[in-house]
């Protein structure tokens, strides 16, 4: 799905979201593009749409690559332990 579609159905939505609910719907929104296989160079393509679709894509994107490191550091230490 290309950048423009994305950014264009959450333009579409996102006048309709009570203001309250908007922090969560866009975190709610970019886990599912997430789920469905959607790369993180097309979520920054996304960059600059809305404030809070901003806000999930960095929090997003910031949260898989400390789990990516953290798992790593976790198993460089398993080989430590292994010594």
């Amino acid at each position: 799905m290309k950048d423009d579609l994305i950014a264009d159905l959450w333009s579409a939505v996102v006048d309709h979201i009570p203001e309250k609910q908007k922090k969560e719907t866009a975190a709610d929104f970019v886990n599912t593009l997430i789920d469905h296989g959607i790369k993180d160079s097309v979520l920054d393509g996304l960059l600059g749409v809305d404030p809070y679709l901003d806000t999930a894509i960095e929090y997003a994107t910031d949260g898989d690559d400390y789990s990516e490191e953290e798992e790593e550091e976790e198993e460089y230490d398993s080989y430590d332990d292994e010594d």
